[in-house]
């Protein structure tokens, strides 16, 4: 009966032993997912703090202010010479320049009297000849928008204030 004794007792050792080792394998797979689901929160919010900083440092790409258009009325007019004849001719021009900041605007208006001054001495100092073709006239255009640009420049410190003068009429006679 010794015998008999012993053997359960070594059946309840096994029975208590087989538990515990499962347990051991069940704390294994318990901590093998939390730690797979700490690395994927880790990835996932590394990622997205890096998307935001990424996106943080580099400014937005901004949308152009709306085009603003200042006509300067009235029309120019002015006389040229012609070299081959040396005969008077006229051209008249009405010109309107496009910007993106109202300010501008208001500042054309403030200077209009400097920036026809200028824009006058600039446009006779053409032939007729140079401003007929419309390569003449875009080089025209540039001139005038260079002047604009300058005069505006010297007096409210504001470079490349203006975008592009547009011809609204053109004439030379």
């Amino acid at each position: 009966m010794a015998a008999n004794k012993e053997k359960p007792a070594a059946e309840k050792d096994k029975a208590e032993a087989a538990p515990a080792a499962g347990g051991g394998h069940m704390k294994l797979i318990v901590i093998a997912v939390v730690a797979v689901l700490l690395a994927m929160g880790l990835a996932g919010g590394g990622v997205f703090w890096f998307m935001q900083h990424a996106h943080s440092g580099k400014a937005a790409p901004k949308l152009p202010e709306k085009a603003l258009y200042y006509a300067m009325d009235p029309p120019f007019t002015v006389t040229m010479t012609d070299p081959q004849s040396g005969n008077l001719r006229y051209m008249q021009a009405a010109l309107t320049v496009m910007t993106r900041h109202a300010k501008v605007v208001e500042d054309l208006k403030s200077y209009d009297p400097e920036l026809r001054n200028n824009l006058n001495q600039l446009f006779s100092s053409f032939t007729p000849d140079q401003v007929v073709s419309a390569a003449g006239r875009e080089m025209l255009e540039r001139r005038a928008l260079a002047e604009i640009n300058r005069v505006l420049a010297a007096e409210t410190g504001r470079k490349n204030a203006c975008e592009e003068v547009l011809f609204t009429a053109f004439v030379v006679q």
